[in-house]
């Protein structure tokens, strides 16, 4: 599954563009949106621009990912437990570890 997001266009050449989003630039593909122009908003999937925003767009999507990252206290929480096999001839339990043939 891919997400896509947000961000503003800072840079753009023949065939991509550098879009920077929550301080991190990243560079994409203009295939889809050969017109951008620095200073669009575009949302970005898979390293390829697919959506041109307006910028209450995405400042909405931001906000929504924004969200998305922060824990709901009132969810439950897993604790997954691993358990790990130990072998006869572990070193840790004091038995060197060779093969007998």
């Amino acid at each position: 599954m891919c997400i896509s997001f947000p961000g503003q266009v800072v840079g753009v050449d023949a065939s991509s563009a550098v879009v920077d989003s929550d301080g991190r630039r990243r560079r994409a593909s203009t295939l889809l949106y050969p017109d951008v122009a620095v200073g669009d908003w575009v949302a970005v999937a898979a390293g390829t621009i697919v959506d041109r925003l307006s910028a209450t767009e995405a400042a909405e999507l931001l906000e929504l990912l924004d969200q998305a990252r922060e824990p709901d206290p009132a969810a439950p929480r897993i604790v997954r437990q691993v358990a790990v096999p130990t072998s006869a001839n572990d070193p840790a339990e004091g038995e060197p570890d060779v093969h007998r043939n």
